[in-house]
């Protein structure tokens, strides 16, 4: 179980410091006075809150911050609980990039208006979230979990 929470955390902490430093965005208006308004909406921004606080739950745990179980049976049945936490957040918000086309790149189409899109570095990231996400689900199946 180590191993997907693990992968999970790498593709999460990857997906999340994209969103942050490339300002990517799941909604878009004309602004008037010919601005454009790109913003998040309250369901992707509580996304990314849910998943970055999982995160850092998993570091804490990781760096000996939170207090260990109280047997040694307790410490795997914790990493499975993350490990649950983190593939719920990191499905729920690749769902919500999926379902709602979010967005990194903006082309101005000058008096048509402007066109949304993902870049190739983007749509990557997505990817390989999506995969480990369905990799460990599939694995935590099998396992009964």
């Amino acid at each position: 179980m180590d191993q997907e929470l693990m992968n999970l955390y790498q593709a999460a902490k990857a997906l999340i410091t994209y969103i942050d430093k490339q300002d990517v965005f799941d909604r878009a208006a004309a602004g008037g006075c010919s601005g454009l308004d790109f913003h998040q909406s309250d369901a992707f921004y509580d996304l990314i809150v849910k998943t970055r606080g999982v995160i850092s739950e998993v570091e804490a745990q990781g760096s000996g911050k939170t207090p260990a179980g109280d047997a040694d049976g307790d410490r795997p049945m914790q990493a499975d609980k993350k490990c649950m936490q983190l593939l719920d957040a990191l499905q729920a918000l690749t769902a919500h990039i999926e379902r709602e086309r979010a967005f990194d790149t903006v082309t101005d189409l000058g008096p048509v208006g402007f066109e949304t899109h993902q870049s190739d570095a983007f749509i990557e990231v997505i990817r390989q979230a999506g995969e480990v996400a369905e990799e460990v689900a599939k694995k935590l199946s099998k396992q009964g979990i």
